[in-house]
């Protein structure tokens, strides 16, 4: 999504200090939508009132503190990211916060500008991130409430909404999560830039045993290269210039759960060793720790990049490429699945004229035939793109293919409307016959074609569900739980 599209980011600021708040709004009204409150109930009325991107919240405020505003504000208005700032050692109410969810991260004062700046745009992309995931799916909800619901860079968990499946290549992904999410196995997501490798990563963990745990995902892209190590292991205080609290990292807050590192071949190979070793031991060290600490996760790493290729140039350790490969799943980029832009496109738009009180716009049958013969080189984020830039330039009006500002692209011979329908052949796990998939169609979910996969391996094995989890490489109880929870008998 580009800049010029994207609305500038609203910011809530809560500080019971008439003169610190005059400060933060000085600092950042060139950069933010900045509204500033005195105190907690202000700040819920406010949020009442008005959409935020990101709540910023000191923690010493009377008579509500920041970590009570936050809880609340999380209970009420989930979408809204929370960041806190605390230049006192509140550690239980801190670690309070963070462990229930209700932080995207904490900013100890005196805050650098920059910092909290980066902070604030990571916790506004995360949300249109989430945003954008509820319009990208239907069902990839929270088992519980401990699974959180908020999708966080720093501190995070997936929201569930159901994933629609509308392409065969998105149906051969399908089968693979299924198979690798019954196994505790390293996941390697290979795919170009934009093609949903953080919702595969999150389907995965959401089907796994660790769902009640911490969905955790960072993108090793927007950290800065020296801040890299601090953020996965944590750092013990006085560690370095500025760390004056103790404070945990990504390792540990995804312990019991799943931790997903996108872009990683952004690692140096300092960082590269220090990851292969915490895969490897299950330990890691804090940034000036002497001890180390037990952590037991599940790693999934994602990359658009040609790790094996990188690894011969000796820019990326072939042990560790092993270490994570160990499951690679490939995304299709989306010029590959025309079928999926339909699909994909038309809850975008609903939900991008809704956000901004915008009348919908209809599309044509001849402008989506042309939205599915373009090359897409941004993916599904340039989809989402321009299905913004329709709601904003074209609401209320009927779009036809030469309203979409996309270049000209020939068009293929003979019928230029959608694929006509085939089988999809789809290669189960141990298993020498195949399962054949209809062709899904738009609002098919992930858990429709899961119904349909194990149906017919049931079928194969005469109903033996002992024969069919060997086939799927499930544990039986596993089987059990998933004919369970999508109304199958066994």
């Amino acid at each position: 999504m580009t800049d010029e599209v994207r609305e500038r980011i609203r910011v809530l600021y809560a500080d019971d200090e008439d003169d610190v708040r005059e400060v933060f709004e000085a600092v950042f009204a060139d950069d933010f939508d900045v509204t500033s409150v005195p105190g907690g109930a202000e700040a819920l009325a406010a949020m009442g009132a008005r959409t935020f991107d990101v709540l910023v919240s000191d923690m010493r405020m009377d008579p509500m503190r920041g970590s009570e505003l936050l809880a609340k504000a999380y209970d009420q208005h989930r979408d809204t990211q929370r960041i806190l700032l605390t230049g006192f050692s509140d550690h239980d109410d801190l670690a309070a916060a963070v462990n229930e969810g209700h932080v995207f991260a904490y900013v100890q004062k005196p805050w650098d500008a920059e910092q909290l700046k980066l902070t604030i745009q990571r916790a506004a992309d995360q949300r249109r991130l989430e945003v954008e995931n509820r319009r990208l799916v239907r069902e990839l909800q929270l088992a519980n409430e401990s699974l959180k619901g908020d999708l966080e860079s720093v501190h995070r968990t997936v929201p569930r909404p159901r994933l629609q499946v509308t392409s065969p290549p998105m149906a051969k992904v399908l089968e693979q999560v299924i198979a690798v999410a019954g196994t505790d196995a390293s996941v390697l997501l290979h795919g170009e830039t934009g093609v949903g490798k953080e919702l595969v990563a999150a389907a995965i963990h959401e089907r796994s045993v660790r769902k009640r745990g911490r969905f955790v995902a960072q993108n090793l892209a927007a950290l800065p290269p020296e801040l890299m190590t601090s953020e996965l292991f944590g750092h013990v205080k006085g560690a370095f210039t500025g760390a004056q609290q103790a404070r945990r990292g990504l390792f540990e807050l995804a312990d019991g759960g799943t931790l997903f590192l996108d872009e990683i071949g952004e690692a140096p190979l300092s960082l590269q060793a220090m990851l292969l070793r915490a895969l490897e031991s299950r330990e890691i060290w804090p940034v000036g720790g002497s001890d180390s600490r037990r952590v037991d996760l599940r790693i999934i790493a994602a990359t658009n990049r040609d790790l094996l290729s990188e690894a011969q140039r000796g820019v990326f350790r072939l042990d560790l490429y092993y270490r994570l490969a160990v499951a690679p799943i490939f995304i299709p980029p989306l010029r590959d699945r025309p079928q999926d832009v339909r699909g994909l496109g038309a809850p975008m738009l609903e939900a991008a004229a809704r956000r901004m009180g915008r009348t919908l716009p209809r599309l044509t049958d001849a402008a989506w035939a042309q939205l599915e013969r373009h090359a897409w080189p941004g993916n599904v984020r340039e989809l989402s793109n321009v299905m913004e830039r329709l709601a904003i330039y074209h609401a209320g009006r009927e779009v036809d293919g030469g309203d979409l500002g996309l270049p000209p692209i020939p068009a293929p011979a003979g019928d230029v409307g959608r694929p006509p329908p085939a089988p999809v052949q789809a290669p189960v796990t141990d298993a020498a016959d195949t399962i054949v998939l209809r062709v899904p169609e738009q609002g098919t979910t992930f858990d429709d074609l899961e119904r349909e996969i194990l149906v017919q391996v049931l079928a194969r094995a005469d109903g033996n569900q002992s024969r069919a989890a060997r086939s799927l490489g499930l544990s039986e109880s596993t089987l059990r739980s998933r004919l369970k929870r999508l109304g199958l008998k066994g």
